[in-house]
């Protein structure tokens, strides 16, 4: 084939993740249209969201690498559109340079691979370029600025945009795999982006800059797991975090009245500490089971490190969330309507995933089995995290906890620089206005 070549891929990892833009776009676009009705600028906006999303269609279903490129430059120009007409200059000040970068990155990437250019470079490059979109550290400041713009274009971001570099690692993971520099840059970027993000949203108070931090370090985890090899669990994460979170912020203006409402309503009934600790070792520990039965049944005898890697994350989230709502719930009822819920989510969880792994045909390649770095950078952000966590409970106002949320300020927050500030007038002595006639 030559450069120029056109050639389109309908697999099912395609329609799969069509599926995801064509629901993100059914979701997003008429809520764009309602609440910015009132915006002089609201038909742009709404018009330029349209035009990420079907750039985002067009790179799902490219079969060219060049091809992937157009459609990735569409993605972006669109998406400056509606930055710059939904936030102004505040939406566009760190935004521009960082998506223009990864343009040109991928754009260099594509050349190189059409030259036939040998050696790891194109792989390193998409993997750079893949990061730089998927907003991970230190790129990660073009996705805090984009909160400027309405709450439509937020939710086309996070739940399209940003997922970008995940379709481009997946699709073409054939090139990436091929080079141990860009497997492991691609694991270290994504084990990072997990911590920072974790970091961030510690210190974070709003809905929506909580929400980007967690986009964060939810895309780091996507890369992290597709850098361990595992294909079709990525992509499933992709697709589940692209639904999820767009609707958390399409919905996140209601977030302030509920936590209204919950601080208005009365406490729940007490119960006593022994049952809390019960309910919450049986939250923890029924989807867990769940999620090794169904994971030990789907694969007999496991099938390598980085599964195991993947089953203890998992684990480990189902756990927290189990054990934490089973804790609150109010009534005895509501613990087994959550447990029986959560195990139903592990089960679907392991099923999903292995059913898409020959499904998809997204199977990890031979010669990746060999690479300890991604192995051990996720061992890393898993004993971050835990020591995170530590800190946090047992020592929250320890020097080290200090640290943690002194540089989670950092990176969760956007600097203004202190010249362009308005500085405040001088107070002036207040002087009584003087009686009129009338009132003298």
């Amino acid at each position: 084939m030559t450069p120029l070549d056109l050639s389109w891929r309908l697999d099912p990892t395609a329609i799969l993740l069509l599926v995801l833009v064509v629901g993100i776009a059914a979701a997003v676009l008429p809520f764009a249209h309602r609440s910015l009705r009132g915006d002089r600028h609201g038909t742009g906006v709404t018009l330029a969201i349209a035009g990420m999303l079907a750039a985002t269609a067009l790179l799902v279903v490219t079969g060219e690498l060049w091809m992937l490129a157009l459609a990735w430059s569409l993605a972006t120009a669109a998406t400056l559109t509606a930055l710059g007409l939904g936030g102004g200059r505040r939406a566009l000040r760190r935004s521009g340079p960082w998506l223009v970068l990864g343009d040109v990155v991928l754009w260099l990437a594509v050349v190189l691979a059409a030259s036939g250019t040998a050696g790891e470079a194109p792989a390193v490059l998409l993997v750079v370029a893949a990061a730089l979109r998927c907003a991970l550290p230190p790129a990660h400041t073009w996705l805090v600025d984009s909160l400027y713009a309405p709450t439509p274009v937020s939710a086309a971001l996070h739940g399209g945009i940003v997922n970008g570099g995940g379709i481009l690692v997946i699709t073409q993971f054939a090139i990436i795999a091929a080079s141990p520099i860009a497997v492991s840059l691609l694991a270290a970027l994504g084990a990072v982006a997990i911590v920072a993000g974790v970091l961030a949203a510690l210190v974070r108070t709003d809905i929506k800059g909580r929400l980007v931090a967690s986009t964060i370090a939810q895309m780091g985890f996507m890369l992290l797991v597709a850098a361990l090899g595992l294909l079709a669990a990525a992509l499933l994460h992709l697709v589940a975090h692209g639904f999820y979170k767009s609707s958390l912020f399409l919905s996140s203006s209601d977030g302030i009245d509920r936590r209204a409402a919950e601080r208005r309503a009365p406490r729940p009934f007490l119960t006593s500490a022994t049952e809390r600790r019960v309910r919450a070792v049986a939250g923890a520990l029924v989807p867990v089971a769940a999620l090794v039965a169904v994971a030990l049944i789907a694969y007999p005898g496991g099938r390598g490190p980085a599964e195991a890697v993947l089953l203890i994350v998992i684990g480990a989230a189902f756990a927290a969330a189990g054990a934490r709502a089973a804790a609150l719930a109010p009534s005895r009822a509501r613990v087994a309507a959550i447990l029986a819920l959560l195990a139903v989510a592990a089960v679907a969880f392991a099923a999903v995933t292995s059913a898409l792994t020959g499904l998809l045909a997204l199977t990890r390649p031979a010669d990746l089995a060999a690479q300890p770095v991604a192995l051990a950078l996720a061992a890393l952000a898993l004993v971050a995290l835990a020591a995170i966590a530590a800190v946090r409970h047992w020592a929250p106002t320890s020097p080290l906890a200090l640290v943690l949320l002194a540089l989670g300020h950092r990176l969760g927050s956007s600097p203004v620089r202190v010249d362009r500030l308005e500085r405040p007038r001088e107070a002036r002595p207040f002087r009584a206005p003087a009686a009129s006639p009338r009132t003298a």
